[in-house]
């Protein structure tokens, strides 16, 4: 292997769990092949149909083009993940990835009416895990459980919801 090969690698050994939103990924891939479709079916119709307007190839390339667009912003949302490891926890959201170092965390919490867990940090801030998804059901139940594990190995007392409660 490469160096780059070999550093990629050691990099993902440093992370004992990690979870992305199954149903989420389901539902952007198929959404975004939809838009792309959709697209291309208004540049071959609006060809073809009598609307008073011309339009041209240059016409039907842009609006392919737009749906390529929307489409590729949609899948920043494939981005999303948390992973938990020796660093930390990392949480990607679609345009950028941060990691809170152990010292900074004070525990992870899932109030009953959101739709994902929060990390708790200092000074009672916190930030959405948007990874772990209610929508995934039983697989964000297990996730929930296998990250507060993990958490348990790193900080026991911020994988304790009651103890993170009462701060």
């Amino acid at each position: 292997m490469n160096g780059h090969g070999d550093q990629q690698h050691r990099a993902d050994e440093i992370w004992d769990f990690e979870y992305r939103p199954r149903r989420l990924r389901i539902a952007v891939t198929a959404l975004a092949i939809l838009i792309v479709a959709v697209h291309i079916v208004w540049a071959v119709v609006l060809v073809r149909g009598d609307t008073g307007v011309t339009v041209g190839i240059a016409d039907q390339l842009a609006f392919v083009v737009i749906g390529l667009i929307f489409a590729g912003v949609l899948c920043t949302l494939l981005r999303i993940r948390v992973r938990v490891g020796e660093p930390g926890v990392e949480i990607r959201g679609p345009l950028r990835s941060r990691v809170w170092d152990w010292r900074d965390v004070v525990g992870i919490t899932f109030p009953r009416s959101s739709m994902w867990p929060r990390l708790e940090l200092p000074a009672y801030e916190h930030v959405g895990v948007w990874a772990i998804l209610t929508l995934d059901g039983p697989d964000a139940v297990e996730a929930m459980g296998r990250m507060r594990e993990t958490i348990r190995r790193y900080k026991p007392v911020a994988a304790d919801p009651e103890t993170v409660a009462d701060r």
